[in-house]
């Protein structure tokens, strides 16, 4: 059945374009030579490379690789996700291109969907970072959608994505896709099978692309059936609490029926769950449609990772042994450090949103904001009482003082698109005792600190 999706100006011209040397080199570079491993492979004439000390150079790590990633790489990357993402169809490495960073992924697909002023829908509250990741080079723009955090993960959220797509149409914006964090960040939630299912079916009504980020993917620490831990003593003020088993869009069994499934692409890296973030390095994964790697491949020469990088990682992914051990000892201590964190929480009687993935915490500070702010009054600035008359000018004061005076940096409401003044985002990954230290020290300006 024909569609009316269509990929950005500048892929389509790179897509036609024949006699592509870059692609030439690509297939080269997949194919090499050597006389053990591939003897039938292409001699090099070509490619302006210096071997001529190869007795003495580390030349399997120091030549050029292939700039989608090698294919030992893409096959360790491959087994990953049809070991921990449960896909209905098994993932093979022609379907996988590998980026320096999920950054870079991001920067890629916004540059291989949108022509530039195009819109990307995204939850709000959000991870900040991707507004730069789709605009800096693309120039596709994120447009939030405010979403209740009660309604994060149920179906019922589809009317505020209608609302924002109605509003852009009417002016006259092109909406081209949906970036969907699952595990959401700032969150921590994980989206219900519903709610996944009602995104899908509204961005097929659309032709909309799906982008699922699912970088916290193995880093859910909290699973709905084993897990009782804070059914009955949360101190989360009204804030929902409901647990849902992580699901890859890969693995969804009705997905043809919900969305033609050549819109929907999912990135994944070793930043998050393997906690290897000064590595730069994460992946593509396009199965259902062929141009989208094509054209990732096109512009992969500008996301080349190294080949130090590629060897370690293909190694790190071929030892499942130590890839189960570390995937439980992450999620084990993240569930450590949460239980630590919401505990210090609730013994000062501070409300936050409970998190079952990822490394954060949405924490509410209105009532310490109030108190912050009455404290540090500008000139001719009157006190206040009511919490409703705190601004996202107050939160953003406090947050440079904080950063100036307090020593001590954390992510305001205002930068993650929280609904209200009075949100951070707080970062629970470390040691305890230097967690503890700085939480103590944080609360303890928030409650203190006074320019008076």
């Amino acid at each position: 059945m024909s569609r009316n999706f269509s990929l950005s100006r500048s892929t389509i011209e790179n897509l036609s374009e024949k006699h592509s040397p870059l692609s030439v080199i690509g297939k080269v570079m997949s194919d090499i030579y050597h006389p053990v491993k591939n003897p039938n492979g292409i001699l090099n004439l070509g490619i302006a490379s210096n071997n001529l000390q190869e007795d003495i150079l580390l030349k399997k790590d120091l030549g050029y690789g292939n700039a989608r990633g090698s294919e030992e790489l893409r096959s360790g990357i491959s087994m990953l996700i049809n070991r921990y993402f449960d896909p209905i169809s098994a993932i093979n490495p022609s379907q996988i291109v590998v980026t320096n960073g999920v950054t870079s992924a991001m920067d890629k697909l916004a540059s291989i969907i949108c022509n530039p002023g195009d819109a990307i829908l995204l939850s709000e509250p959000y991870y900040a970072s991707l507004v730069n990741d789709v605009n800096l080079v693309a120039k596709a723009v994120i447009h939030g959608v405010p979403i209740p955090p009660s309604e994060i993960q149920s179906p019922s959220q589809i009317k505020y994505y209608e609302s924002k797509y109605q509003e852009l149409r009417s002016l006259g914006v092109v909406v081209k896709a949906i970036i969907l964090c699952n595990p959401h960040n700032p969150t921590g939630k994980v989206y219900s099978q519903s709610a996944i299912e009602a995104i899908l079916e509204f961005a097929n009504k659309h032709d909309i692309f799906v982008i699922c980020d699912e970088i916290y993917a193995l880093s859910v620490y909290r699973d709905p059936i084993a897990e009782s831990l804070e059914s009955s003593n949360e101190c989360n003020n009204g804030n929902s609490e409901e647990l849902y088993k992580f699901k890859s869009l890969l693995s969804l069994e009705n997905l043809n029926k919900l969305i033609d499934p050549r819109l929907i692409v999912v990135v994944h890296g070793m930043s998050k769950d393997f906690c290897m973030h000064g590595f730069r390095i994460g992946w593509v994964i396009s199965p259902f449609n062929d141009d989208i790697i094509n054209a990732l491949i096109k512009i992969s020469p500008f996301s080349y990772i190294s080949n130090f990088t590629d060897r370690l990682v293909s190694n790190i992914l071929s030892d499942t042994e130590f890839v189960d051990t570390l995937s439980s000892t992450v999620r084990h201590n993240l569930l450590q450090n949460y239980i630590q964190t919401t505990s210090f929480l609730r013994e000062k009687n501070i409300s936050y949103i409970p998190s079952q993935a990822g490394y954060f915490l949405l924490v509410d500070i209105k009532p310490l904001l109030l108190v912050w702010k009455n404290n540090n009054l500008q000139p001719r600035e009157s006190p206040i009482t009511r919490i409703k008359d705190l601004t996202f000018d107050d939160e953003y004061r406090l947050w440079t003082a904080s950063i100036e005076r307090g020593r001590i940096f954390y992510s305001p409401g205002i930068i993650i698109k929280a609904h209200e003044p009075g949100w951070i985002r707080l970062i629970f990954s470390q040691p305890w005792d230097s967690l503890k230290l700085e939480l103590e020290r944080l609360f303890d300006f928030f409650e203190n600190d006074s320019s008076v």
